[in-house]
C-alpha cells in the first residue's frame, strides 16, 4: 500500500484571522444538538487575537438533547418554547465559568444573533460582532449598534481561507 502524503503546509498562505475564527466557529456549531439550525461562537481577545471562549446552541448541561425532546422544531418560531441555551450565551457563560474576562472582546458567529442574545453581548462588554450570515431579527443588529456593538457582516465568499465543511 502506496502511502500518501500530506499537501505541503505553505506559511505564506496563511488564513487571515476572519478566515481562522470564522471557520472554529463552523466547526464549534457542529456541535449543536438544535434539530434546526447550528449556529457557532468564539469570542476572540481583540489585543492578543486570543480564544477566550467558544460555545454553540443546545440543550442545558444535563438535560435531554434538543433532538429528543424539542417543543418547537421551528426555526425562530417560539423562543418562548425554545429550550436550547443560544451559542452567543453559551459562550459568554463558558468564558465567565473560567474566569475569562469578555469586556472589549470581539465576538465571531456563524450568524447574527436574536434580540435577546443582542442584549447579552452588550451587557457582557463585547465590543464586536462578526458574522457570516445574517439572522432574520434585524431588531437585533439594530440593538446591538445602539449599545455601543460594531457588527459586520462577511459573506462566506469575501473568505478566502475558509472550510468546506457543510460540504458532503
Amino acid at each position: 500500500m502506496e502511502k500518501v502524503k500530506p499537501p505541503k503546509h505553505d506559511p505564506d498562505n496563511r488564513p487571515d484571522w476572519d478566515s481562522y475564527f470564522f471557520n472554529i466557529a463552523q466547526v464549534v456549531s457542529q456541535r449543536s444538538t438544535c434539530p434546526s439550525r447550528a449556529v457557532g461562537a468564539v469570542i476572540v481577545d481583540s489585543e492578543t487575537m486570543g480564544i477566550l471562549s467558544t460555545g454553540y446552541n443546545g440543550s442545558p448541561k444535563g438535560t435531554e438533547h434538543c433532538t429528543i425532546s424539542c417543543l418547537t422544531r421551528e426555526p425562530g418560531s417560539d423562543f418562548r418554547k425554545c429550550r436550547a441555551v443560544h451559542a452567543e450565551l453559551n459562550a459568554i457563560l463558558h468564558a465567565a465559568h473560567n474566569g475569562s474576562k469578555t469586556k472589549n472582546s470581539t465576538m465571531y458567529l456563524t450568524t447574527t444573533p436574536c434580540v435577546f442574545c443582542a442584549r447579552t453581548i452588550i451587557n457582557s462588554g463585547i465590543k464586536e460582532v462578526r458574522a457570516m450570515t445574517k439572522y432574520h431579527h434585524e431588531d437585533a443588529i439594530d440593538l446591538l449598534s445602539e449599545g455601543g456593538v460594531r457588527t459586520v457582516i462577511i459573506s462566506p465568499v469575501e473568505l478566502r481561507h475558509l472550510l468546506k465543511v457543510w460540504q458532503k
